[in-house]
């Protein structure tokens, strides 16, 4: 090109830049761009004049355009499924659309001219945001974000956009009440046709206020306002057809989608046609194959190219057609449309999981059809395919649609794929390796995660304070550190709400900050070789679970190996596989140590033998041959987390396995290996380490373990009640409250104590929530510890309180709890108990590690600590006193973890 042209076409451009009106182009987004799937154009134009760049010279005018900008971008997101560039884009532009609302709600704030595009650009705003909220799962917050965006429409007479704004609203407050009715919190919660009933009435009044003709087919010469509101009108009739369909009113929700599809076409508007056309097509009574071939070719050119469509849209229609085609040529395109998933998830963008629905029943589909196939005609990657889905989804993560989708469709693919291994197992080395190396790429990836992302950033104190009694329960066993008095109906109704608020906050930090995935290390298995091979006499022991009950989608016409649990044990180099356990014997033995926890406060005899038998047994023989066995690691897994592994005695005797061997527990294999941990074992003391105490004490909890730590007043700061003895020698005294809290975590301590009562709050699905009393006025969380503590210098914390360690397992095979949390605030090594602890056991056993601490410094001011070999010797000592294994196991309050 000429120097001469060049110049005339950059005039060119940057006249017609100078001439691009942009509010009026973002004004008419929604019809003109989005409806007809044309947003990279308007989002090309919007940065081609510079719509996203901020200028402090423009105002607030120029904060709206910006606003309305990343909306635009926002919307093509949400439609692309690419949710995380989505919130992105939300971060970026939050401070902005924030301002602007706090500016539009100004007393007597009526905005006209500009302000009037400024109330319409943060309505759309907050409704983009709802709808990557709802897409992620996140109901509530997706309520929140369409009912601000309701009001600022309502305040601001944004009339054009309101039933757009107001549709999305009730879809998610639907779905929220549902979610909460699954949850047992809501009764009738599933009602989703009355409310769409009442919303599409509300709009029907609203279109004859503002002459808005809903029966007339609309034209493109119709005013962008008027074309707005039909769109939002068609979006409350597809809203209402769906709510029928799942009624069962198939012949009411046909009319109310050709309805939709009418007005939708009408405007040109190709997403909504394509969404009334899977409704028409799943409402179809004969045969739904002729809507399916008019949506997957929605948007074709004459000449047969793909044009303007909805891609998910088209994929269901190829997907749906493959099915019922069935056969050789069905599971064909099946396959095509597969690979096409697969080829399509490259990138962190797309292999997020976000779309995990659609991948995982399209390869249902492929399953059941390739099992109807002769035998000698099926395909052999059935599984292999369901294991590079679940792999897929590990690529990037938004945590609350990781939790949602991990345990429904991504840990049933792993479990069968170590079904497989386990089953085909010959016991060499390489294999045993693979094996491990699949469970580690299968379980306890969440905490891994979150190690591998930069720290969160500490919160203030929560907004509400979590209600509960602040005494001793009165069936309490005198001297013990049990839960206090149980929470009436009505208390423990707004704990539970409290709770989940505090859990929201926590997701939605994760939500607004996804996580960068920590990438699966294949060398696994090798570096616990190592490992042991480098530390004579060490023993790693892996449980995990495999197997699981039939289920089509995944198994065809094989069933999967029973629901098991497998060990697996790494000594002096060498791995060696165990027999199975059936795992619904473990489940049942939890249940059996929670209920002696509840009816005697201590795990029984009876109960510990068993744990012996059925979970140290099948490798005992293995972790004594060769070399004299100095330090077992022990890494659970699901129901094994509530399990106090290391009170497990051999029948017949009266030594707990803590006594026995010195013994600490991991998380995983990757945790405890990779991340270093396993370096907690020994560590380096110094003459000024901090202890810092957290006491919320009383005759029941005495916290004395800090007075008699032989800790040196100048490095001991306390929060809560001074024992006597340290009165006047502190070098910090707090409040047990939230500023006290605050005031520990600041010294960052080397060394951090709990002392007082736990409790533990009943959730869905038999899980729960351990909590902490925080003096008499609030509660302690997991999520408070996770976003309100942090631990960076820390060796040794304990929590000394009954219950503590409890709530650690997920169905998806995570470790949740306190646990998760003190890991991932930085701590070091990590003492819980998991039952009502008695308060001399644990004033014993804590001041033995706080003093040994000390103990080891020499005359440099440094010296070295074994926590593990301590805690052992400690063990040892105290049970030698006594001769009953009740006795025994109540002297041994605590489990440790590295």
């Amino acid at each position: 090109m000429s120097d001469d042209r060049s110049r005339r076409q950059s005039a060119v451009i940057e006249e017609f830049v100078d001439a691009l009106d942009v509010e009026d182009l973002i004004l008419r987004y929604d019809v003109d761009f989005d409806a007809p799937m044309r947003q990279t154009t308007a989002i090309g134009l919007l940065r081609l004049a510079g719509a996203h760049t901020p200028d402090p010279s423009s105002g607030l005018p120029g904060l709206a355009s910006r606003v309305g900008a990343h909306w635009c971008e926002i919307v093509q997101a949400d439609v692309s499924y690419e949710p995380l560039t989505a919130l992105r884009l939300i971060e970026a532009s939050r401070p902005e659309a924030e301002r602007l609302l706090e500016e539009l709600s100004a007393p007597g704030r009526r905005p006209a001219g500009h302000d009037a595009f400024t109330a319409y650009a943060v309505a759309r705003w907050y409704d983009g945001v709802g709808r990557v909220r709802y897409r992620l799962g996140s109901y509530t917050a997706a309520r929140i974000a369409f009912e601000t965006a309701v009001g600022v429409a309502e305040d601001h007479d944004v009339w054009w956009a309101w039933p757009d704004l107001i549709s999305n609203h009730a879809r998610a407050a639907f779905e929220e009440r549902g979610q909460a009715a699954r949850q047992g919190d809501v009764a009738g919660g599933r009602d989703f046709v009355t409310p769409m009933r009442r919303t599409r009435d509300s709009i029907v009044a609203l279109a004859s206020a503002k002459g808005v003709a809903l029966e007339a087919a609309p034209t493109p010469s119709a005013p962008v306002r008027h074309r707005e509101f039909l769109r939002g009108w068609s979006n409350a009739l597809h809203n209402m057809a769906t709510a029928l369909r799942q009624d069962g009113l198939v012949e009411q929700s046909l009319r109310q989608s050709r309805a939709s599809k009418a007005v939708s076409e009408g405007l040109g508007d190709v997403y909504r046609t394509a969404q009334s056309l899977l409704n028409e097509a799943l409402c179809a009574p004969g045969d739904p194959t002729p809507l399916f071939e008019t949506l997957r070719d929605l948007g074709t050119t004459e000449d047969g190219r793909t044009g303007a469509g909805w891609p998910r849209g088209r994929r269901i229609a190829l997907q749906q057609l493959a099915a019922r085609r069935g056969g050789a040529r069905g599971l064909s395109d099946l396959a095509r449309l597969l690979d096409e998933l697969e080829q399509d998830a490259s990138g962190a963008e797309r292999r997020s999981g976000l779309d995990v629905d659609f991948y995982a029943y399209t390869l249902g589909l492929y399953s059941q059809t390739a099992a109807r196939l002769p035998a000698e005609s099926r395909p052999g990657d059935v599984v292999d395919r369901w294991l590079r889905m679940a792999q897929s989804v590990r690529e990037a993560i938004a945590l609350p649609v990781y939790k949602r989708t991990y345990s429904r469709h991504v840990r049933p693919v792993f479990l069968r794929a170590i079904g497989r291994l386990v089953t085909g197992c010959d016991h060499r080395q390489r294999s045993l390796e693979r094996l491990l190396s699949l469970v580690e790429e299968s379980s306890g990836r969440e905490l891994l995660d979150m190690l591998a992302s930069s720290a969160p950033p500490l919160f203030g104190p929560p907004a509400g304070m979590l209600p509960g009694a602040a005494a001793p329960a009165s069936d309490g066993e005198r001297g013990r550190r049990s839960a206090l008095g149980p929470m009436d109906e009505a208390e423990s109704a707004e704990a539970k709400g409290l709770l989940q608020e505090r859990e929201e906050q926590y997701e939605q930090h994760f939500l607004r900050h996804p996580l960068s995935s920590a990438t699966h290390d294949e060398d696994i298995a090798h570096q616990l070789v190592q490992y042991t091979l480098n530390n004579p006499g060490s023993c790693v022991v892996r449980y995990f679970r495999f197997g699981g009950p039939f289920d089509p989608r995944l198994d065809g016409e094989a069933p999967p190996e029973p629901d098991s649990l497998g060990i697996m044990v790494c000594k002096d180099g060498l791995l060696t596989l165990c027999g199975p356990v059936p795992y619904p014997e473990v489940a049942a033995l939890a249940e059996r140590v929670l209920a002696d926890i509840h009816t005697r406060y201590v795990p029984q005899p009876d109960t510990c033998h068993q744990v012996w038998e059925l979970l140290i047994a099948p490798f005992w023989p293995h972790a004594e041959r060769g070399e004299a066995l100095t330090h077992l690691t022990l890494v659970p897994t699901d129901d094994l987390f509530a399990i106090p592994l290391h009170v497990a005695t051999a029948p017949g005797g009266i030594d707990p396995l803590a006594a026995r061997v010195p013994l600490s527990h991991s998380v995983s294999v990757a945790t405890f290996v990779s991340r270093g941990r396993h370096l907690l074992k020994k560590q380096l003391m110094e003459d000024d380490d901090d202890l810092a105490a957290l006491m919320s004490t009383d005759e029941a909890a005495t916290g004395g373990e800090i007075a008699v730590a032989g800790w040196p007043g100048d490095h001991v700061h306390v929060a809560g009640r001074i024992p006597p003895a340290l009165e006047g020698l502190v070098a910090g005294a707090h409040p047990a409250d939230w500023e006290g809290l605050a005031e520990l975590v600041a010294t960052e301590p080397e060394f951090f104590v709990y002392a007082g009562h736990g409790t533990y709050v009943e959730r869905e699905g038999g899980f729960g929530d351990p909590l902490l009393y925080l003096g008499t006025t609030d509660r302690l969380t997991q999520y408070d510890l996770a976003l309100r503590v942090s631990l960076p210098r820390n060796k040794l914390t304990v929590l000394g309180a009954c219950l503590a360690g409890q709530g650690m397992r997920s169905d998806g095979g995570d470790v949740l709890g306190f646990m998760r949390s003190l890991i991932i605030s930085g701590a070091g090594a990590i003492g819980v108990p998991l039952w009502s602890v008695a308060d001399g056991a644990m004033v014993a056993t804590v001041s033995t590690l706080l003093r040994e601490s000390r103990q080891a410094l020499d005359s440099s001011g440094t010296g070295v600590f074994d926590v593990v070999q301590t805690l052992h010797e400690h063990y040892r000592r105290a049970v030698r006193t006594y001769t009953r294994l009740e006795s025994r196991i109540d002297q041994m309050p605590l489990a440790l973890y590295l």
